[in-house]
C-alpha cells in the first residue's frame, strides 16, 4: 500500500510540473493546538509550524515543512484501573513534512484544499510512576518512523503576496492519533 502511495504521489508531481509554467513560491508560519489521543491518554499542547510550498496549478500544490506536536505528558492507564501509583508517560514530537494539496476555488479569494503526504516524526517518550503493566512498554523510548498524514485547509488570499489558512492535520505516532489544529500565515513569491 505505501508503494503505491509513493507511486502515486511521484506521478502527481510530474504531471503537475508540466502543467504550468509561470511560479508561485510561498513561505509560511503556524501556530495552534496538537491533541494526542490513544484509549488510554488524551493530552494537548502548543503546535509550531513552518513550510514552504510550490503552487503548480490553481488545483494543485506541492507543501513541504517542519511540524513541532510538542510536549506532553500523562497517565497511560484507564480510570478505572485499581493500582497504587498511575503510569506516567512523557512524551516530545516533532519533524517533517511533505504533502500534495489538491485544492478547489470557492470564490477568487477563498479556497479548500485536501492535504495528503508522509510525515517523519521523531518522538521521545519516558516512563515513570507506578507498576507497568507490561515491563516491555517501559523500553519503548520513541524513535523516528515515517507514517502517512491526511489534512484539510481552507485559505483566504489577502493580497497578491500574503494568505492566511486554517488547518486539521491527523499524524499518526505508533498507536497514538495527533490531531494538529492551528492557523498559519504565508508570504508569496
Amino acid at each position: 500500500m505505501k508503494k503505491a502511495w509513493i507511486l502515486f504521489m511521484a506521478l502527481s508531481y510530474t504531471g503537475a510540473s508540466i502543467a504550468k509554467e509561470d511560479h508561485d513560491w510561498y513561505i509560511g508560519a503556524g501556530v495552534g493546538k496538537a491533541n494526542f489521543e490513544d484509549s488510554y491518554f488524551s493530552e494537548s499542547d502548543n503546535l509550531l509550524s513552518l513550510s514552504g510550498g510550490y503552487i503548480f496549478s490553481k488545483f494543485f500544490a506541492v507543501e513541504a515543512g517542519y511540524v513541532d506536536l510538542g510536549s506532553v505528558k500523562g497517565s497511560v492507564l484507564p480510570d478505572n484501573f485499581i493500582t497504587l501509583n498511575q503510569d506516567t508517560l512523557s512524551l516530545d514530537a516533532s519533524g517533517f513534512v511533505v504533502a500534495s494539496k489538491f485544492k478547489w476555488e470557492l470564490s477568487t479569494s477563498l479556497e479548500l484544499a485536501a492535504k495528503a503526504g508522509v510525515s517523519v516524526i521523531d518522538s521521545d517518550k519516558r516512563w515513570s510512576g507506578g507498576t507497568l503493566v507490561d515491563g516491555s512498554i517501559a523500553n519503548d523510548t520513541g524513535g523516528t518512523a515515517a507514517e502517512l498524514f491526511l489534512g484539510v485547509q481552507i485559505q483566504y488570499q489577502v493580497s497578491e503576496r500574503f494568505s492566511v489558512e486554517l488547518n486539521w492535520d491527523r499524524y499518526k505516532i505508533e498507536e497514538i492519533d495527533v490531531d494538529g489544529v492551528y492557523a498559519k500565515v504565508n508570504f508569496h513569491f
